[in-house]
């Protein structure tokens, strides 16, 4: 049974004693492997010893030199992406094809900071004959990062990327609940040659790792992946120390059909922005607004295409829709279908646990589809975190407008049709970090990702992500020769 510990300036360490949580494969429902629950203490030797090689090492190392151990970190990542997927498959009962598509993707992000090495540049203020002023972007020293477990290969090159090549050294906290494929992408780190202690993981419960990361007095800053629930936390937390937070928080999406959409490709994309990942993900399009002519041809799509979907064993290639990550998970989506049933809504596909034979013990969930939604309705304002769709009716853009941004959450939305005055005139008013038209889930290292309103601050990706992970320095240099100095002096 694989056990991982703590990967931080003395290499990767399995502690002998301690506590361990177990591992279960979502899958199976059977524990797989260990994780070590990393204390106040184990997190305050990891953050301090990533201090001193910040200092001692990183900081001063030329940014060509990091640019090129990045490289070859990504270089790795892919070669092993086989074994990394599968950890992750086992860890989080995704797809395997979904697990390559996430390594991948951590690699993709990597490689791309690593090219960005040497091209951090600051900017120079007014010119003024008798003075110089000029803008550095400097490192903090040691940054965290928070993941959420329904994405860690790809979300561990986010954060680490423009960290590393910012100067900084790296904290992951990776989820409790499916931490294995973190781990070993950092030992791989430690293999391309970064020095021991530049990328570092722990693990543990939010109240007892979280907290003792989110409050240690040497984390520079802090970028956060999880829920609106959970970033109040740390939030507070975060006080203490006033530590500067970047918070991504999920979202309640709104998908926005409209008259002249093309609906032999909208149909299938918008289902699978639900369903990928069994619904675990923050940009689900889960509030799919139909206009009133489309809405009976629309319906009736949506149900034949859901009751379709084949769920299945994640190493299955035939599978279509994996495992949900947990027991507790099943019965927390579970529970906001009934009740969005009691307050009206219908049932037009899915509902209900995936209970086949060969699926065993697994936490599997069928692909779920409600209309009757009203905006009221539990499933209409609250992230399930699972396959589970609504559709709304609407008659006019301005309606429609209104009801999508009356959502507290404002991370992605989705605009399929072809008029150009009705998408522009969307796309300028929803309240969405991202607005994606006539596409999903069309996320680039090049393009910042981030949400609005309870979707949190900050921006990730590309150069907004430099700025992130640096702080900005004013260097003013008086040249003049000759001044008039007060209190009289000479």
């Amino acid at each position: 049974m694989p056990r991982v510990g703590i990967v931080g300036a003395r290499g990767s360490v399995v502690p002998e004693s301690g506590e361990y949580i177990p591992i279960e494969n979502p899958a199976t429902g059977q524990v797989w492997a260990e994780a070590f629950e990393s204390s106040a203490g184990h997190v305050d030797e990891v953050v301090t010893t990533a201090g001193q090689v910040f200092r001692e090492t990183w900081r001063d190392m030329a940014p060509d030199e990091r640019g090129r151990l990045v490289r070859r970190w990504a270089e790795l990542i892919a070669e092993r992406r086989d074994e990394l997927a599968d950890l992750e498959t086992d860890d989080v009962g995704h797809l395997r094809r979904e697990a390559l598509g996430d390594v991948d993707g951590g690699a993709r992000w990597l490689t791309y900071y690593a090219g960005m090495a040497d091209k951090i540049e600051g900017r120079s203020f007014a010119q003024y004959p008798d003075r110089v002023a000029y803008q550095a972007r400097e490192p903090y020293g040691v940054v965290a990062g928070v993941n959420p477990f329904n994405g860690n290969p790809m979300m561990f090159g986010w954060k680490a990327g423009p960290a590393l090549i910012a100067g900084n050294c790296f904290v992951l906290k990776a989820p409790e609940v499916a931490p294995i494929s973190s781990f070993r992408m950092a030992e791989l780190a430690l293999e391309a040659g970064i020095p021991p202690g530049v990328v570092n993981v722990v693990t543990g419960r939010g109240e007892v790792t979280g907290r003792a990361l989110t409050e240690h007095p040497e984390i520079g800053m802090l970028v956060f992946t999880g829920s609106p629930e959970a970033s109040r936390t740390v939030i507070a937390q975060s006080a203490a120390t006033i530590t500067p937070l970047s918070l991504e928080l999920g979202g309640k999406s709104a998908v926005i059909l409209l008259e002249d959409a093309d609906l032999d490709t909208a149909i299938p994309s918008i289902l699978h922005s639900n369903f990928v990942k069994s619904g675990q993900s923050c940009a689900a399009g889960s509030r799919i607004f139909v206009p009133d002519a489309l809405y009976d041809e629309a319906v009736n799509r949506i149900e034949s295409l859901a009751r379709s979907i084949r769920v299945g064993p994640p190493r299955d290639p035939a599978s279509q829709m994996g495992a949900l990550i947990s027991g507790r998970q099943l019965e927390r989506v579970d529970s906001i279908v009934t009740s969005a049933v009691g307050q009206g809504a219908t049932r037009l596909a899915g509902g209900c646990r995936a209970d086949e034979v060969a699926l065993g013990e697994g936490y599997f969930y069928r692909p779920t589809v409600l209309i009757d939604v009203t905006d009221d309705n539990i499933v209409a304002s609250t992230e399930v975190f699972g396959p589970v769709a609504s559709v709304l009716r609407y008659s006019d853009i301005d309606e429609v407008l209104a009801r999508a941004n009356g959502a507290r959450l404002g991370l992605t939305a989705q605009i399929w049709g072809n008029d150009a005055r009705a998408i522009q005139y969307l796309a300028r008013n929803l309240e969405a970090g991202t607005v994606w038209v006539n596409t999903y889930r069309a996320i680039h290292p090049t393009i910042p990702f981030g949400g609005m309103k309870e979707s949190g601050y900050g921006r990730e990706n590309g150069f907004d992500a430099i700025d992130l992970y640096t702080r900005s320095k004013a260097v003013v240099w008086d040249l003049n020769e000759e001044r008039t100095l007060p209190y009289g002096a000479r």
